[in-house]
């Protein structure tokens, strides 16, 4: 299954027939708990979105940088040379502008890379700096409406960095496991998202992916769970999302989404693709109307 770019800007067009650009839509890809495989499901979304047509930027705001490093990015993630990476433009907000030089272009989506200086340093230094929660929203704005879309792949935890994550955000794509801890830590999820919601306005979840299923008893009990509790309780979509090889070779050999990837395919292709179309109908597709 491969994928190839072409582009819809995001437009709208004025009642006297003026076209203008518009902002794009940003999801946050947020578990606090780790090992749901959010990293290689964000890139995934991303290529089923690229597949749809979209522009797509994909940030990568996990100080330790497993997406940068999984797309082939270890050069960028290491430069400790550089003047500005990331880092300095999230505790800077004077040099937001210079995100533009930061981006890295890709054949099936682009890159707002982590960088090393961000571990242990960027979310300590961020906390008790004045508007801290507001730092990426301040410098994905400066991109203005080059992406359709910007997906923001998170670390797994509760803190200023996710926390800048949602209020840039429009909504929020939730990767679960099938598992009790798992499904137990989306209310200190949703804890975080609701002090977010106090202070910034509204996020919406837009779903949440079961993620890397496996067929045992246990995880049937927990996808009964799940849709029980969000989709039939609060009207918000479950995706089930089964453990499947080709999903894990197309990243690991290939550097790329199923989507994009040579000689692969995954039935799983068309869970993610229904997670694109999600996001597009309820943001991007809103946005134009």
């Amino acid at each position: 299954m491969a994928a190839f770019r072409s582009f819809h800007r995001m437009t709208q067009t004025t009642e006297t027939g003026e076209t203008i650009k518009t902002s794009p839509a940003i999801v946050a890809m947020l578990n606090q708990k780790g090992g749901v495989g959010k990293t290689t499901l964000t890139i995934h979304v991303a290529g089923a979105l690229a597949d749809r047509g979209l522009d797509v930027l994909v940030v990568d705001l996990a100080p330790e940088g497993a997406l940068t490093s999984i797309l082939g990015y270890d050069e960028a993630y290491s430069d400790l040379d550089r003047e500005v990476s990331l880092h300095e433009l999230l505790l800077d907000p004077s040099r937001a502008a210079d995100v533009e030089d930061l981006v890295l272009k890709g054949e099936e989506f682009d890159l707002l890379p982590a960088n090393e200086r961000m571990v242990d340093r960027t979310g300590g230094e961020l906390n008790g700096e004045p508007r801290a929660r507001e730092r990426l929203k301040m410098t994905l704005d400066e991109l203005g409406a080059g992406y359709d879309v910007v997906l923001v792949d998170n670390m797994p935890s509760i803190n200023v960095l996710t926390d800048n994550a949602l209020v840039a955000s429009d909504g929020v794509l939730i990767p679960a496991y099938a598992e009790a801890l798992s499904v137990q830590g989306l209310d200190r999820l949703q804890k975080q998202i609701d002090s977010v919601r106090e202070y910034f306005g509204a996020v919406r979840i837009l779903g949440i992916v079961a993620n890397r299923v496996e067929h045992n008893k246990q995880a049937d009990a927990m996808l009964e769970q799940l849709h029980a509790e969000f989709e039939d309780g609060l009207g918000i979509p479950v995706f089930d999302v089964y453990k499947r090889v080709d999903l894990q070779r197309a990243i690991a050999a290939q550097e790329r989404s199923i989507f994009a990837a040579e000689e692969l395919d995954s039935d799983m292709a068309e869970v993610i693709a229904e997670i694109a179309a999600l996001v597009d109908d309820k943001l991007v597709g809103q946005a134009n109307d």
